[in-house]
């Protein structure tokens, strides 16, 4: 919301310069600024309700990975364990993979990084059917690497492409015109004439950044490693990963 204070702040610094420095009078009139409203509202409704589909899927895949991992740590040490083998063997290449994963989410290691680390878990596999584990338990370990490979490339893929790029110049266009006409349009009542501005600047400029910040839900590396409220929960997969660090 604060940032779209400058929006408001601009629309009204330049109504005061029109008319008490040069003195010109508001040239248009709400109702004749009403088709770029509804041309505004349209574009910005159809941004809204496309990042929107991506979020809401966007928020199960942290839990998702979460569960591949302790399920892979959990079958792994099952099967190590029905064959009497000692589980510490594996726990510190578990905790690396797991490390690296969470890295890449908050941005201390690269998206690179990230699968070098991960292509571990295959060689794991091998050598855990080496050392004897019953055939199910790799074949499960097989399935959840497969899980846990293909929810990574989802989630890389929302954070690495836009919604519609040519939708945000239009969008952006039709919020920056509209800016416009609020500096110039008239109102009735005088009160009406700061108020209105104010209100429709506000409004519009939130939802242009609105529309911009739910188009990554995985901006945890992004604002000094601050993100931003229209992150994603994250915890399920942080959580999962100090426990696995400390078994």
């Amino acid at each position: 919301m604060l940032l779209s204070l400058p929006a408001v702040t601009a629309v009204l610094i330049l109504r005061y310069v029109l008319r008490e420095v040069f003195t010109i009078g508001e040239v248009a009139t709400f109702g004749e600024i009403g088709s770029v409203i509804t041309g505004v509202t349209l574009i910005l409704g159809f941004m809204l309700g496309g990042v929107l589909t991506d979020y809401k899927e966007s928020e199960k895949l942290p839990a998702t990975v979460a569960v591949a991992l302790a399920g892979f740590r959990s079958t792994a040490h099952s099967g190590l364990l029905a064959k009497d083998l000692d589980v510490s063997l594996i726990n510190a290449r578990i905790s690396k993979v797991a490390n690296a994963i969470a890295g890449w989410f908050v941005g201390t290691n690269s998206e690179d990084e990230m699968w070098n680390s991960l292509s571990d878990f295959p060689a794991l596999i091998v050598d855990l059917e080496k050392a004897g584990m019953a055939s199910h338990y790799v074949g499960r370990l097989m399935v959840l690497n497969g899980e846990l490979n293909a929810t990574l490339n989802r989630i890389a893929v929302v954070r690495n492409t836009s919604f519609v790029q040519s939708g945000y110049v239009l969008m952006s266009i039709l919020v920056l015109v509209l800016q416009g006409s609020l500096v110039i349009v008239s109102f009735p009542s005088s009160i009406m004439s700061w108020i209105a501005p104010s209100v429709l600047s506000l409004a519009y400029a939130y939802l242009w950044l609105l529309v911009r910040d739910l188009d990554n839900p995985f901006g945890h590396s992004e604002n000094d490693g601050k993100g931003s409220g229209a992150d994603v929960d994250i915890s399920p997969l942080l959580n999962v990963v100090r426990a696995l660090s400390i078994h």
